[in-house]
């Protein structure tokens, strides 16, 4: 017999997951966020999200996750669940996924 061992994917990489439901981030790009309300903004041009800690009047992170089905509907996005590239600009404190590039 032939065993695979399974290995957990690392915390160190940057991304971020887009279910049905969810936006999921991971524990490294959580971590960078302040707070736990964040505001989530699309830009058309570049197919990216944006999500940035906000102190108050914003959407709830829960365990690393957002209720994503209100923001996909609202900006119109058809997006494949998967896991997307991320970036974190400190000075923004924000994050930014790329939705052209599925990891």
């Amino acid at each position: 017999m032939a065993f695979e061992v399974y290995r957990p994917r690392s915390t160190s990489e940057n991304i971020v997951a887009i279910t049905k439901h969810h936006i999921r981030l991971g524990t490294k790009i959580a971590g960078l966020l302040k707070g736990d309300q964040v505001e989530i903004a699309y830009d058309k041009e570049t197919n990216k999200l944006r999500i940035r800690s906000v102190d108050e009047a914003g959407m709830k992170v829960t365990k690393n996750k957002i209720g994503a089905k209100g923001v996909l509907n609202y900006f119109d996005l058809n997006v494949a669940k998967g896991n997307y590239a991320a970036e974190f600009n400190p000075e923004e404190i924000a994050v930014y996924v790329d939705l052209n590039t599925r990891k």
